[in-house]
């Protein structure tokens, strides 16, 4: 998958809607969700996606509405795609390109 598609699968998963490239071809434009109690509530209209794939930032939010089971097959796939890891420091310090695919796979959004 590329970062783009990386991206645009996150932010569907987080509540995004209405996505689309922007005209520069690199960005994605979309309404961005804002919640209370875990819902949506509103929508704040042509926002640009967070690059996630190069943002630890915006995956640590990503991250954080991931439920219990899904947050141990995260940490599960995350370390499986740590090459040669030698110890939890490795895994502490994924970039966000590794952590973004962890997510995708995690959530089942990543094409092969």
């Amino acid at each position: 998958m590329t970062n783009r598609s990386i991206n645009k699968a996150i932010a569907e998963y987080l509540g995004w809607k209405e996505l689309d490239f922007h005209l520069d071809g690199k960005r994605i434009l979309g309404d961005r969700p804002t919640f209370s109690n875990g819902k949506i509530v509103s929508y704040t209209v042509d926002q640009y996606v967070p690059d996630y794939c190069k943002d630890l930032n915006a995956m640590h939010e990503a991250e954080n509405i991931l439920n219990a089971d899904q947050q141990y097959e995260y940490a599960y796939v995350l370390d499986g795609l740590i090459e040669n890891r030698s110890c939890e420091f490795d895994l502490i310090h994924a970039s966000a390109r590794m952590r973004a695919e962890a997510f995708v796979k995690t959530i089942g959004k990543l094409k092969e």
